[in-house]
C-alpha cells in the first residue's frame, strides 16, 4: 500500500501542469509562424529580384520585319495556315512561311528598333531567289540597351537559295540561325554571328554556305562535333546522305570594297561623301545639268547613289568603275559571275531609251579574249515600261535582254556563270575593268553592292576542318 502511494505521488509530480502546456504551445506556434513568414519573405524577395533581373536584362521585344517583292508574286502562309499572295510589300509576323516561284524574288528586311533617328539602321536583309521556300520563325531584340543579349533572327525549313546581308549596325550583336528543317529535327543548322555577305542554298541532298565576306558556321543538328566554319571566300558543303562536310576555297571576291553596305568610312579614314577606296566615279564635265554620285545612308543601308535631276532632257551619265592594272587573269578559272543589289528610284525614259543604251543601271565588264581582242559584257535594268511596246530591250553590244524590276524596291541580281554564256572563241582571258553606271535623262538609283566572283566551281573533295 505504501509503495502504491509513493508511485502515485511520483506520477503526480512528473506530470506538468495544464497551464504550462498551454503556455508552451503558443510559443511554438509563434516561432513556426515567424519562420514560415521569413521563408515566404525570402522566396518572395528572391522571386521579385529574379523577375526584375529577367525583365531588365533577359526580356526581349519583337524586331520589325518587312517583306518587299522585287519581281513576280510571292506566296505567304501565316501561323493560322491561311494562304495569301503578295506582289508589293507587307509587315511579316512570326511563324510565317514565304515561297517564291521560278520568276519571283523577295527580300525580308530587319531594321533596328525605331528611335529618334529618321532611318533606323538596317540589321539584316535576306533575299529569297527563285524557287525558294523559307519559314520566318521570329526576330527579337533585348528590351533595354544595357542587356548583353544579342539580337536574334531565326529561320527554318529552307529549300532553295538565299542571299544574306548582315550589317549588325544595332546597339547589340546579331545572331542569325537558319535551319534546313525544324530545330527539333535533323538537317543542318547554319549560324551567322559576324557582319558579312553570304549565300546559302539547301536541297534534299545538301546544304551549301558560301561566305563572300564574314564568318559563318554550319553543322549537322544531330552531330554537335560536326561544326565547321566558312570565312571570306570559303564554302561549306554538307552532304546529307554521306554525312560529309567539305570546306573549300572556291571563288575569289575580286573587287575592292564590293559591298557598300558593309563599308565603314570611319574605320578607313575615307571621305564618307564619295566612293569607297578602289572605286573611281566620274561625271562627264560637258553634260548639263550635271549628275552626281555619293555614298549615302538610304533606308538604313549604306549605298552608292547615282542621280541626275533638275528636269534634264538630254543624255547624261554617272559612272563608277574599278580598273585592274595589267588585267585580272582568269584563264585558270571555270567560273565568273557578277552580283549586284540595287533599288531603282526614278527614271524619266521608258525601258532603256530608244537604243536600249540608257538604263537606270547598267553593268559592264571590259576584257581581252584569247586573241588579244577587246570585248565587253553589258546588262541593264529598268522599271519604266514602254506603253507602245516598240522599245528595244537589248543594246547593240548586249547578248542578253535587259531586266525589268519594280520601282523603289531592292533587287539582287546574279549573272550566273558568264564563262558559259560568252562564246568560247571570244571568252575572257583578262579582265580590264568592271563598271556600273546610270544613264538617260533623269535618273536616280541606289546601289548596295557590285561583286565580281572568279574561281573554280568544282568541289575538291575531302573533309574540312
Amino acid at each position: 500500500m505504501a509503495d502504491h502511494n509513493v508511485a502515485a505521488a511520483q506520477a503526480t509530480d512528473a506530470a506538468p501542469p495544464a497551464a504550462e502546456i498551454g503556455a508552451a504551445r503558443p510559443e511554438r506556434v509563434a516561432w513556426t509562424v515567424l519562420l514560415v513568414a521569413f521563408a515566404c519573405f525570402c522566396v518572395l524577395t528572391i522571386g521579385i529580384a529574379a523577375g526584375v533581373y529577367q525583365f531588365l536584362f533577359q526580356s526581349a521585344v519583337a524586331l520589325p520585319a518587312s517583306l518587299e517583292v522585287a519581281v513576280g508574286t510571292v506566296g505567304i502562309t501565316g501561323a493560322d495556315l491561311i494562304e495569301a499572295v503578295e506582289r508589293d510589300q507587307r509587315a511579316l509576323n512570326a511563324e510565317t512561311s514565304i515561297s517564291t516561284d521560278a520568276l519571283s524574288q523577295a527580300t525580308i528586311q530587319f531594321h533596328n528598333l525605331p528611335d529618334d533617328a529618321a532611318q533606323p539602321a538596317l540589321l539584316a536583309a535576306v533575299t529569297l531567289q527563285g524557287n525558294t521556300v523559307l519559314t520566318f520563325a521570329y526576330a527579337n531584340s533585348p528590351r533595354f540597351d544595357w542587356s548583353q543579349l544579342p539580337q536574334r533572327i531565326q529561320f527554318t525549313s529552307l529549300r532553295g537559295t538565299l542571299d544574306i546581308l548582315v550589317t549588325g549596325d544595332g546597339e547589340h550583336s546579331l545572331q542569325m540561325d537558319i535551319y534546313s528543317d525544324e530545330p527539333s529535327g535533323g538537317g543542318v543548322h547554319v549560324q551567322l554571328l559576324a557582319k558579312g555577305r553570304y549565300r546559302l542554298s539547301a536541297s534534299e541532298d545538301e546544304v551549301r554556305l558560301f561566305s563572300l565576306s564574314g564568318r559563318g558556321t554550319a553543322r549537322f543538328l544531330d552531330e554537335p562535333g560536326s561544326l565547321r566554319s566558312a570565312r571570306s571566300g570559303q564554302e561549306l558543303v554538307l552532304r546529307l546522305g554521306s554525312r560529309d562536310i567539305i570546306q573549300q576555297d572556291r571563288l575569289i571576291n575580286a573587287l575592292q570594297n564590293p559591298t557598300f553596305s558593309l563599308f565603314e568610312p570611319a574605320a578607313t579614314g575615307a571621305d564618307s561623301s564619295i566612293a569607297p577606296p578602289g572605286w573611281q566615279c566620274a561625271v562627264p564635265p560637258d553634260q548639263s545639268p550635271q549628275g552626281s554620285y555619293s555614298l549615302v545612308e538610304f533606308e538604313g543601308r549604306r549605298s552608292m547613289r547615282l542621280r541626275r535631276v533638275n528636269n534634264a532632257r538630254s543624255n547624261g551619265e554617272v559612272r563608277c568603275m574599278q580598273i585592274f592594272q595589267g588585267g585580272l587573269d582568269v584563264r585558270g578559272y571555270d567560273t565568273m559571275r557578277v552580283l549586284t543589289t540595287f533599288s531603282p528610284e526614278n527614271q524619266s525614259l521608258s525601258v532603256c531609251g530608244s537604243l536600249a543604251s540608257e538604263c537606270i543601271l547598267m553593268l559592264r565588264i571590259d576584257y581581252q579574249d584569247q586573241n588579244g581582242n577587246h570585248g565587253a559584257w553589258l546588262r541593264g535594268f529598268y522599271y519604266a515600261e514602254d506603253v507602245t511596246g516598240a522599245a528595244r530591250r537589248t543594246c547593240a553590244s548586249c547578248i542578253q535582254d535587259h531586266i525589268h524590276t519594280r520601282q523603289a524596291v531592292w533587287h539582287t541580281f546574279d549573272s550566273d556563270n558568264l564563262l558559259n554564256l560568252i562564246a568560247e572563241e571570244v571568252r575572257p582571258q583578262r579582265i580590264d575593268s568592271v563598271a556600273f553606271y546610270a544613264s538617260g535623262h533623269q535618273f536616280d538609283v541606289v546601289v548596295g553592292e557590285v561583286v565580281l566572283l572568279v574561281g573554280n566551281a568544282t568541289v575538291n573533295g575531302g573533309n574540312g576542318g
